[in-house]
């Protein structure tokens, strides 16, 4: 049996500026939606919130474009962004006033899973968040379509 987190995922490039974020968390909100979950405020502001932080992460320290790609695995949704940096991303110790540093630990806190590794473009840093049953009455795995 194939595993659908491998399967058919929905990807898109993300430029090079902390500008193309907001875009990010937009398009990846509006996939799940695609997908026929309904998103209560809670789960569709925890999706934005990591997103953001991941895919900034990305951004901020590489310089260069991601891709975000967004899976439906049946109980969780999936994040993925691949950055061209082959360092494995962990949570630093921001301080109490520090303007950066927590992304991570947001992640940590609020997906179910994350993780970083590499992978042949660099590296891949992903999250996954549970959906609750009430939010998966229309959803789908996607499958194939025949021409």
């Amino acid at each position: 049996m194939s595993d659908p987190l491998r399967e058919f995922p929905y990807a898109f490039t993300v430029p090079p500026s902390v500008e193309a974020v907001s875009s990010a968390r937009i398009r990846v909100v509006s996939r799940a939606q695609r997908l026929g979950l309904l998103l209560d405020d809670e789960f569709a502001n925890d999706l934005r919130l990591l997103t953001g932080e991941v895919v900034a992460n990305a951004i901020t320290h590489t310089q260069a474009a991601c891709v975000v790609s967004v899976r439906w695995t049946g109980e969780r949704l999936r994040v993925e962004v691949t950055d061209v940096e082959p360092t494995l991303v962990r949570p630093s110790h921001a301080d109490m006033m520090d303007e950066s540093g927590r992304g991570l630990f947001l992640v940590d806190a609020l997906a179910v899973k994350w993780g970083s590794e590499p992978c042949a473009a660099g590296k891949r840093t992903w999250f996954e968040l549970a959906v609750p049953d009430s939010a998966r009455a229309t959803a789908t795995v996607p499958t194939p379509t025949t021409p």
